[in-house]
């Protein structure tokens, strides 16, 4: 393993001083690299574990029903996204500042599908929305998760990734698409239960935006946590609960909806998520292009 001396600037985690994987070495070994202790080994096994559990656990037992919720598996299509990206990302991105730049971008697209994918879920599950949110909750929710959250971040961190600022604009912009995320949920706040779980969700999104931002705990210890509890790991820790907490939610609330959800929300949010994914394919591309233009 490299000091963090020895490795690029870009591949760098600020605080972390040791435990980075060789540059410029086969596929076949960053692959095999899960399996050997580094600075990113618990960030792979943290989401490939909770990728694994959530298949067992809720996608299998949804689709071993009658009558598979089409609200249900979108969640999980995104939560799986979210886990599945996070995991090859880490397992990866160290190849080289290229590679770094593309699994990071597959990274960003993960949290822009689950973004989506819990709009779609509480849109298409809510029993009762006024016209102006039927009308634009839709659009809104592609315009933030898509423009303001994947595009800026992901725009930022190929052509501008050591600019401070680039931070707290990515964190702006997640905190406005979780507000708006829970638009839906708002006239439900009287006692329905399930919401107790939403609430919960938001509580570890904000825990895990404490670690995540503020580098926490190893700003306090440069070096003490290289290979296990720094803030990014805990991080994923927050990001599983929040999950967890979802997914325990869509279920009450799908239960709650499933005689009044409509086809034309169904039609709506299948449409959305596949303008989501053309869009994601198609800034990937377009900013892999710029980044090889780029000297990192």
């Amino acid at each position: 393993m490299l000091a963090d001396s020895e490795v690029p600037q870009l591949l760098k985690r600020s605080h972390i001083r040791s435990g980075y994987r060789p540059l410029n070495q086969s596929w076949r070994y960053y692959i095999v690299s899960a399996f050997i202790i580094h600075n990113e080994f618990i960030n792979i096994w943290t989401h490939l574990v909770s990728l694994i559990y959530l298949c067992y656990a809720y996608v299998h037992s949804e689709l071993q029903t009658d009558r598979p919720r089409l609200p249900l598996l979108l969640l999980y299509f995104g939560i799986f996204s979210l886990f599945a990206c996070s995991a090859l990302a880490h397992l990866m991105h160290s190849r080289s500042p290229l590679d770094h730049i593309f699994w990071y971008l597959i990274d960003f697209a993960g949290i822009a599908v689950f973004s989506v994918s819990v709009g779609l879920q509480r849109y298409t599950c809510a029993q009762q929305l006024s016209t102006v949110v039927e009308v634009i909750f839709l659009p809104g929710l592609l315009l933030i998760a898509l423009l303001l959250q994947f595009l800026s971040s992901s725009y930022l961190f190929v052509c501008r990734p050591y600019w401070p600022p680039r931070i707290h604009i990515r964190a702006a912009s997640c905190l406005l698409l979780t507000c708006w995320l829970y638009w839906p949920l708002l006239q439900r706040y009287s006692g329905d239960f399930s919401l107790s779980l939403h609430t919960r969700a938001f509580i570890w999104l904000l825990i895990s935006g404490f670690f995540i931002s503020g580098q926490i705990p190893e700003r306090f210890a440069p070096g003490l946590f290289d290979f296990f509890g720094y803030g990014h790991q805990l991080f994923h820790v927050c990001i599983i609960m929040v999950t967890w907490n979802l997914c325990e939610a869509a279920h009450l609330d799908c239960s709650y909806s499933d005689t009044i959800t409509s086809n034309n929300r169904h039609l709506s949010s299948i449409v959305c998520l596949i303008l989501t994914l053309a869009v994601i394919v198609s800034s990937i591309k377009n900013l892999m292009k710029s980044a090889k233009c780029i000297c990192y």
